[in-house]
């Protein structure tokens, strides 16, 4: 009884206090984009300065977008020049360069209690890549916002990284690049 009377206490004090109960989900999502370059080219492009390619951001125009590609490296954005705000989107917690990268942290669902696990796969095909992406996700996610992360991994990997790297832009990533002009 005793128990009872606890645990219904305890309720009615996180309702007072607005916490709100959420069921957790989980979902997977993989799909594959051909590049037409070989796996170290698309790789070199795919990290370091991504700010060339990736074009979603908390800042307007952020100061930095990197990923480090090494184990324990940062996947960040610096939103100005010589400041310390910013937000580390996802941490690498495996490398194999130039053929696998994985990112574990929420991305742009900073906020949210989620956990997503990107694995990247670069194989040979013919004189081109294949680039694999493979997402994990769970916690405070519904099938509409899974669908959302994986749209949007689509966009970067097949709308921006393909034609920026086929275009020959990654060869001079500071000027102006033919694949982001409009047809």
């Amino acid at each position: 009884m005793l128990f009872a009377i606890l645990v219904l206490t305890g309720a009615v004090a996180l309702q007072e206090a607005g916490v709100e109960a959420f069921e957790p989900q989980g979902f997977t999502a993989s799909f594959t984009i051909e590049i037409d370059a070989p796996p170290a080219t698309v790789f070199d492009a795919a990290t370091g300065d991504i700010s060339p390619w990736w074009d979603h951001s908390f800042a307007l125009d952020p100061a930095e977008l990197v990923i480090e590609p090494h184990f324990g490296g940062r996947f960040y954005e610096r939103l100005r020049d010589g400041s310390d705000d910013g937000a580390v989107h996802a941490t690498v917690i495996y490398v194999d360069a130039p053929t696998a990268l994985r990112l574990h942290g929420p991305l742009g669902l900073s906020g949210r209690s989620i956990d997503l696990v990107t694995s990247w796969t670069l194989t040979p095909a013919g004189d081109g890549t294949q680039f694999q992406v493979d997402l994990a996700m769970q916690g405070q996610i519904d099938a509409d916002l899974a669908a959302v992360v994986l749209a949007t991994w689509r966009h970067f990997i097949g709308g921006r990284l393909k034609p920026w790297i086929e275009t020959g832009c990654h060869i001079e990533p500071q000027a102006p690049c033919a694949a982001w002009d409009a047809p």
